[in-house]
């Protein structure tokens, strides 16, 4: 009974871990500064996905938590979630649209042309695991470990801040930052061996899932389909840059 139930508090702890990296690496850049009323005037945009954002890190660990004990608040917080994603997803994509779009036109950071694929990218997979996630809630060893993929992968911006604030701003940084989030996958196969003598298909899915699309995203930068990529995501400021 005890091995289970140290065995129940693996997801939950792991979830915490995820969060806890978001929250460490934003400290850095953005919670600090913002503390220390250093932080440049941006955007309502910037403020609204950093709150959105870190909200929904800060219920992750508290869902995996509940899941077990309170299945009913688990299920009404998961209601407020969806709320959460929509917004990150909208006020994500507006702000590296109107980034990549700036850097297109020579005003802006020429980091946003090229590293605003695989940011993008990684929205768009973070909400294809978190729908995965929903659409599998019947299941509940599919859904945790899915929903485990979705904040591993959207967390990068977190880790990416870390690798900044210990070696600077690099190009390598952001592959050394993707490459990080996986460990959280890993780790949960790592458990699943230990514990279940075969690795769940859900990790499998979405180790396999993220490191093609990431991969793939990265592997972009710098070719000749870096500028078309980049315009389709900057198409998104063409449509809602005015709310920027």
């Amino acid at each position: 009974m005890a091995t289970r139930a140290r065995a129940g508090l693996f997801f939950p702890l792991l979830a915490l871990a995820i969060s806890l990296t978001a929250f460490t690496g934003f400290a850095f850049t953005y919670l600090g500064p913002l503390a220390a009323g250093t932080y440049a005037e941006v955007s309502w945009a910037v403020h609204a996905h950093g709150i959105v954002y870190l909200v929904w890190c800060a219920l992750l660990p508290v869902q995996a938590s509940l899941a077990r004990r309170a299945f009913a608040v688990h299920r009404a917080l998961g209601i407020v979630s969806l709320g959460l994603v929509a917004a990150m997803a909208f006020t994500g994509f507006l702000v590296v649209g109107v980034k990549v779009q700036a850097a297109l036109s020579g005003e802006g950071a020429p980091f946003w042309k090229s590293f605003g694929v695989p940011i993008a990218a990684g929205l768009v997979l973070f909400l294809g695991f978190y729908v995965a996630a929903l659409l599998n809630r019947g299941r509940p060893e599919w859904h945790k470990r899915l929903m485990i993929s979705a904040a591993a992968t959207v967390i990068a911006a977190g880790t990416w801040r870390l690798w900044v604030a210990g070696f600077g701003f690099n190009d390598w940084a952001m592959p050394a930052a993707i490459a990080s989030t996986k460990l959280f996958i890993v780790a949960g196969m790592i458990h699943d061996l230990a514990t279940r003598r075969r690795i769940h298909p859900a990790l499998w899915v979405g180790l396999i899932v993220s490191v093609a699309v990431e991969g793939g995203s990265l592997l972009i930068v710098g070719t000749p389909l870096e500028t078309p990529v980049a315009q389709a995501i900057a198409s998104f400021a063409d449509v809602f840059g005015w709310m920027y």
